[in-house]
């Protein structure tokens, strides 16, 4: 019943050799670098216009991406529209804004009396091709969040898509290539082989989505070749679930943000630290709201068997410590599907507290208050995303500057992802690799110094040095300290070197 999905096929063979894969990666970069020459001299009006021709006709396409991601990775059509479809138009558009912004020349001031005659600026310049490692989750979402930035800021691309999701992830690609430079957009199919032969093949920069094993791996590798990396390493989101919290909503949104994609998000929430005084009220909202969903329709199967069988592996774990089973708990009637499953009385112990399950799978711990929550928030493994659920706001704010994480919502959870203006990071074994927001785009820019002299003498400093020099040297720091009592032989002596300067080279 629960037998993978077949193979699609789209991927290259696991026994293509080294060379091979070396080969395709070089002559992806190598097309993709020549296409940048020309594309990093657009202004940024042309290629926004461009990307987003291109993100109009993928609202026009949606169906066959959601098409792909049930058929690739079981995702059911409403996380099909709402999670791949609708956002590359929205990204584009937040994204222009973000960049017109902080990615624009930037005047800089400079001190007439210690800079006269000379102006500055910093252009933040495109670094070339990006490689992007993307994940199966989200086979388009997990991929216009850097390649939009990436091209918008003038670069090229080679994507290597998860060998879960090849097509889906393909499907992006083919439709910015159909738009934009031909060579601009590359793609290289393959496992982390495919991977490591792309940041082997000299890309410039590198934005990696996916396990910690496996990001750890690319971060070094990157490291060893002098790479700039943006690498997101997961997480295991927690809820805060304050005594004065709206229950209904809580429960809503704490249900929508652990079960959406089947729980198959970094961002997804994993753990509930749920006040003890209204923990069995929460628990027994939970059920009754869990056991009225249905696998395929509201709740996705997982993407692949190793996902399904981390899952169960976890429930059991949690069985065998101690936790309460309280709804689902077991496999459902669809292939890969597993029941939305709420186990109360967790602790630390346990793999569903301590590890990132990645499935349909709650952890309740009952806590004695907000201190405790934040505490055992701030212990954990991950350091990604925390929702806490209260009435009174003012609190959650405070509470928010002591959650050592990257992203924190209130009365939310993990949506602020698809906001191009809002950084999506994290710490500790999430990396500290940043998405979205001003703070994103130091992977694909670097910033380029101008400064202009319109000064026709030569600099009272240079050479050839001499007593006057020193003497001046001298006084500058005794001004700086405030001791001006020989101030006044600053002026003669910058005479007397621009004069020594002149006559030396005339």
């Amino acid at each position: 019943m629960n037998e993978p999905r077949p193979t699609n096929g789209h991927a290259k063979h696991t026994e293509e050799g080294a060379s091979e894969l070396a080969e395709r990666a070089r002559r992806a970069v190598q097309a993709a670098r020549a296409a940048q020459e020309r594309w990093r001299l657009e202004p940024l009006p042309a290629r926004a216009a461009a990307l987003t021709r291109a993100a109009k006709n993928m609202l026009r396409r949606r169906a066959d991406v959601i098409a792909l991601a049930r058929q690739e990775i079981g995702k059911v059509e409403a996380e099909g529209i709402f999670n791949e479809a609708l956002g590359p138009l929205d990204a584009v558009n937040g994204w222009v804004k973000v960049v017109e912004r902080a990615a624009s020349r930037e005047p800089v001031r400079l001190n007439p009396v210690s800079f006269p005659r000379k102006s500055a600026y910093v252009d933040m310049v495109p670094r070339g091709v990006v490689g992007v490692i993307a994940p199966w989750n989200f086979p388009v979402a997990g991929l216009y969040r850097a390649t939009i930035p990436a091209l918008l800021t003038g670069n090229a691309l080679v994507v290597k898509p998860s060998e879960h999701s090849p097509r889906t992830s393909a499907w992006l690609a083919d439709q910015l290539a159909e738009v934009l430079p031909e060579g601009l957009v590359q793609v290289v199919q393959g496992d982390g082989r495919a991977g490591a032969a792309l940041l082997d093949a000299g890309v410039d920069a590198c934005v990696f989505t996916g396990s910690p094993e496996a990001g750890r791996r690319v971060r070094l590798h990157c490291a060893e070749r002098g790479i700039p990396s943006s690498i997101e390493m997961g997480g295991k989101d927690a809820a805060i679930v304050l005594a004065d919290c709206d229950l209904p909503r809580t429960v809503a949104g704490v249900t929508h943000w652990a079960l959406a994609n089947a729980g198959q998000s970094c961002g997804a929430i994993e753990v509930a630290y749920v006040d003890a005084t209204i923990a069995d009220a929460f628990v027994e909202a939970l059920r009754r709201t869990w056991t009225r969903l249905r696998v395929g329709k509201d709740v996705a199967p997982l993407a692949n068997r190793r996902q399904y069988d981390v899952v169960g592996a976890h429930v059991e774990d949690a069985r065998a410590r101690g936790a309460v089973v309280v709804c689902g708990g077991a496999p459902a009637d669809v292939p890969l599907g597993y029941l939305p499953t709420v186990l109360d009385r967790c602790d630390e112990r346990m793999k569903v507290v301590r590890d990132e399950t990645f499935g349909p799978l709650l952890a309740v711990v009952r806590v004695s208050g907000a201190a405790e929550a934040v505490r055992r928030v701030n212990e954990a493994r991950y350091g990604l995303g925390t929702s806490i659920w209260t009435g009174d706001v003012a609190r959650a704010e405070r509470l928010a500057e002591r959650l050592d994480v990257g992203v924190v919502n209130v009365n939310n959870h993990s949506f602020s992802g698809a906001i191009p203006a809002l950084p999506w990071s994290g710490t500790r074994e999430t990396g500290f690799g940043v998405a979205n927001g001003p703070h994103a785009l130091s992977t694909f820019v670097r910033p380029r110094a101008v400064l202009v002299d319109r000064n026709r003498a030569p600099e009272v400093f240079w050479m050839p040095y001499d007593d006057a020099l020193l003497e001046l040297g001298d006084l500058l720091a005794d001004a700086q300290l405030l001791k001006i009592e020989r101030a006044w032989r600053i002026p003669l002596l910058l005479r007397r070197r621009l004069r020594t300067l002149r006559d030396f080279f005339r």
